[in-house]
């Protein structure tokens, strides 16, 4: 019994030191069991190499644990940036592709350190999967392609356009370096007016227009928009066609003063004098923003007659 019980403890001593030394191998002479023959001596040579023995590379993508990946590699190795770089002694990879015999079979080293006394040298690139990069070497006097790394894929750096300010206040004249600030200047572009309108004759209407905003300067803008007022209540006055002409000054960029003249047609035909005020309430960067203003008209040739005044509310959709 205590025979069969230390030879199971021998067992047992033999696997774990075997398991051990194959998990973690220390490589001090490359060239000895190559992947692929001859020397790698550029970029084109490791291209072919990839594209001459696209099969052993499966399989010892396979033999390494990662299958998954080897559809990705041959994707992207094609267009991938290869450097060429030097490995330093004491630097580990995660695997190693090698072959015990020239023509044999592909085999894999896992969990290898380089335990040479000098550098050596080699092509590095990367393949990215699943938001992760997996950074490959391959030596140049054995092209046994190795996986040196596997890290997470960066978030892409937005570039800033730094702006150099002279400062005249400061007797030195230095220059300050700030980061330079996008705003969303107004543009100008198409604009639909929605609204109610009060005449005090009296009379209500409900009212839409529809048109275009054009820029003269950075803070000034000719608008021209048609369309039309319906009656809704009241007693004087009839629904009309409307166009008109506005000019609008931008005090910032949310509000906005301005005045112009209207066609009036209906029952009567006029020419209005308008005012109008408004303030953005509501925006949608690039797309779309909406104003609250406040109108006023009267007809040109009898601006002291209150009967002729029509006040309205309304909201400017600009594009």
């Amino acid at each position: 019994m205590k025979k069969k019980l230390l030879l199971l403890v021998g067992v047992c001593l033999i696997m774990t030191c075997a398991s051990s030394a194959f998990a973690a191998v220390t490589l001090k002479r490359l060239g000895d069991h190559p992947f692929y023959r001859p020397s790698i001596t550029s970029e084109a040579d490791l291209r072919t190499m990839v594209k001459n023995h696209n099969a052993d590379l499966q399989t010892g993508f396979t033999k390494s644990g990662y299958p998954e990946l080897f559809p990705d590699f041959m994707a992207q190795f094609p267009t991938a940036k290869v450097e060429f770089i030097q490995v330093a002694p004491g630097e580990q990879l995660g695997w190693m592709l090698f072959r015990k015999k020239s023509s044999g079979p592909v085999s894999v080293l896992k969990d290898v350190t380089w335990g040479g006394k000098a550098s050596f040298d080699a092509y590095s690139f990367s393949i990215d999967q699943n938001g992760q990069r997996y950074e490959f070497i391959v030596p140049a006097i054995c092209g046994n392609l190795s996986l040196r790394n596997i890290s997470i894929i960066p978030e892409p750096v937005v570039p800033v356009t730094p702006v150099v300010i002279d400062n005249k206040d400061d007797q030195s004249n230095s220059t300050k370096i700030v980061q330079k600030v996008t705003v969303d200047q107004h543009k100008g572009g198409p604009v639909a007016d929605v609204g109610l309108a009060h005449q005090f004759d009296p009379a209500s209407y409900v009212f839409a227009r529809v048109g275009y905003e054009l820029p003269l300067t950075e803070n000034l803008y000719a608008m021209g928009l048609v369309g039309g007022f319906a009656r809704i209540g009241g007693y004087d006055g009839s629904s009309a066609f409307t166009a008109d002409a506005l000019l609008n000054y931008y005090l910032t960029e949310k509000m906005f003063v301005g005045a112009g003249v209207g066609f009036w047609t209906g029952e009567d035909d006029n020419v209005d004098l308008i005012v109008n005020m408004g303030y953005l309430i509501y925006e949608k960067p690039g797309k779309m923003k909406t104003s609250l203003f406040v109108e006023g008209r009267c007809e040109a040739d009898d601006l002291i007659a209150s009967k002729a005044t029509r006040l309205g509310v309304g909201l400017r959709f600009q594009f």
